[in-house]
């Protein structure tokens, strides 16, 4: 059955280790993603498409449908992050889930007291990691669904449905997953991202996002001689973190609060650098962010004249809200074919990025949707065989005529 296809096809590319490599400067930045894109290519060659992988690793390809309608795009990441080991996922697959705890091996156990959402879940089938290594679904969960919609159509050509444009993308989770996107290349009028969690979901809005590298050169002396003499960086970096607004720490921030997150502070008395990733749904909002880091720096400047302190700003992806209420077309259809399938779609701000926003900007509007698998990122992640089904349901009758 098309359904045992579907999980088969899931299991065989979370077995494909993609993790990408963010002190990497290749593209893509791992050499192993391309173990997965070349499994792609071979499997829609298969099926009769035509599909390559470009010089930067990125699997574009195509279904044809009728040409009177709108292409739809298609998209998902091959790579997993960085957090926990990608390499000899062994899946676990729990049929029938009781509602109780899942032992994932002696040491880690995948518990309702600690992630309640499995409750929903009761008399699922769960698919699990092994306890050693993340699982994959975010976004191989997203890949397995584009190509089963692709296969079902492609086995039943009588179904009239819109041109398909197909696209995998690398290192996404290191953020450069829209680097070399190719808008008229991928050729879609607009496009969705599978690469979220929730069914029920279409996500419209997500950060604005930001980040700021702050280098900071002390005054080194023997600290015997050093009264009056020493600035040390490492008190120097600390005392700029003061400076920040503590309710924009992200542990005391959801919803539409922004933040600034101080990702690494590495360094010693004479040199320190400290890494911020700056984030806020309101453009506005983030500028007011960014001052505080330039006004933390001319107050230190001013206070330790003796030493550097330098601030360098960067914008990195901008939130997708602005294009698609200015071309709401993906966002109207898909809400209209979730209604159409009985579901009351839920749009909540995104507390992250995604490669639709950075699509969008380059002129193919896309929203997120969902996968079916939960708690991305670690050994604690599983997927819902139902709820992966029904996005499978939901993206073949999204594409659909």
């Amino acid at each position: 059955m098309i359904q045992d296809e579907c999980l088969e096809r899931f299991l065989r590319y979370v077995k494909i280790d993609t993790q990408s490599d963010d002190m990497s400067t290749s593209t893509p930045s791992a050499a192993k993603e391309l173990n997965l894109a070349k499994e792609l290519v071979k499997e829609l060659k298969e099926l009769g498409l035509p599909a390559e992988i470009d010089e930067f690793g990125r699997v574009y390809s195509r279904l044809d449908g009728d040409p009177s309608l709108d292409v739809v795009g298609l998209n998902s990441h091959m790579d997993t992050a960085l957090e926990c080991s990608g390499k000899d996922v062994k899946p676990q697959i729990h049929e029938n889930y009781d509602g109780g705890d899942i032992h994932l091996n002696e040491e880690y156990t995948l518990s309702p007291a600690s992630f309640p959402a499995l409750k929903n879940h009761i008399g699922d089938t769960l698919v699990t990691t092994s306890g050693d290594t993340l699982l994959g679904g975010d976004d191989k969960a997203g890949i397995a669904v584009i190509m089963s919609v692709v296969a079902y159509y492609v086995k039943h050509p009588e179904i009239r449905h819109h041109p398909i444009a197909i696209l995998f993308t690398p290192d996404e989770e290191i953020g450069r997953g829209p680097e070399h996107f190719d808008a008229k290349k991928f050729g879609a009028a607009y496009a969705y991202t599978i690469d979220g969690d929730y069914p029920d979901r279409i996500d419209v809005e997500n950060f604005n996002g930001s980040h700021a590298d702050v280098l900071i050169e002390g005054v080194g002396i023997h600290p015997g001689e050093a009264k009056g003499k020493m600035v040390n960086a490492i008190r120097v970096g600390e005392e700029f973190d003061s400076l920040l607004d503590v309710n924009e720490k992200p542990e005391y921030t959801d919803g539409y609060d922004g933040f600034n997150h101080l990702l690494s502070f590495q360094g010693d008395a004479t040199k320190a650098e400290l890494h911020y990733i700056i984030r806020n749904h309101s453009l506005a909002k983030l500028e007011k962010q960014k001052e505080e880091f330039r006004n933390a720096q001319a107050f230190l400047e001013k206070k330790y004249p003796t030493a550097k302190i330098s601030v360098t700003l960067g914008d990195d992806y901008r939130n997708m809200k602005e294009v698609l209420d200015k071309d709401p077309r993906a966002v109207e259809h898909a809400r209209k074919v979730f209604h159409e399938l009985g579901i009351q779609p839920i749009s909540e701000p995104v507390r992250g990025g995604t490669d639709g926003a950075t699509f969008s900007f380059l002129g193919c509007p896309t929203p997120n949707l969902g996968t079916g698998s939960y708690n991305h990122h670690g050994r604690f992640e599983y997927l819902s065989l139902r709820d992966f089904h029904q996005m499978i349901a939901i993206v073949t009758a999204i594409v659909k005529a």
